[in-house]
């Protein structure tokens, strides 16, 4: 019986959490939603970043700072990374101390950010977004930057590889890569 109470507590209580986060936070979130990598998408995403380490990256809405973290095992040394949404970016800096991360997680709507400074742009955002934002990056990328989009393509772009990383279907996890 002790059990059952104690189970029942613990339900109750991550209910509880669970309930609040959909009230308190959801609301006030912006942008696109938050939806993580998966570990595998994670590797696979890691192994096209086959770049010299020294250059300049950033990852547009890094959420958690998951890819930063990945990239930043593999040798790359400056990573910076923009999310607009108080939950994940508050879990990527925890995650980030935690890890001892020395990636750089920013608060902020990266679409206030001048993108002419970066080497590789990582993204995986809806395609509609990327349209929305195919404008920013024709003006701010400058010329040989590449522009990496996780699932999704740029329309009226040709990306100089697609990467396909389901066997079993082509159109799922494809990897585009542009460059300016």
């Amino acid at each position: 019986m002790l059990l059952f109470l104690i189970i029942a507590l613990i339900i109750l209580v991550l209910l509880t959490v669970l309930f609040s986060f959909n009230v308190l936070v959801l609301p006030f979130t912006k942008g696109v939603p938050y939806v993580p990598l998966r570990k595998k998408q994670l590797n696979q995403v890691a192994n096209v970043f086959d770049f010299e380490k020294d250059l300049n990256i950033v990852d547009l809405g890094c959420g958690d700072g998951r890819v930063l973290r990945k990239l930043e095992k593999k040798g790359f040394k400056k990573l910076i990374g923009y999310e607009i949404n108080l939950w994940p970016y508050s879990l990527a800096k925890i995650k980030n101390f935690f890890t001892r991360s020395n990636s750089k997680i920013i608060l902020k709507n990266f679409e206030k950010v001048d993108l002419g400074k970066f080497d590789i742009v990582f993204c995986y955002l809806l395609e509609s977004y990327l349209e929305q934002l195919k404008q920013k990056f024709e003006k701010e990328l400058k010329p040989g930057s590449k522009l990496i989009s996780f699932g999704f393509q740029i329309k009226d772009w040709a990306p100089i590889e697609i990467v396909q990383t389901n066997k079993k279907n082509k159109n799922l996890g494809r990897i585009f890569i542009y460059q300016r």
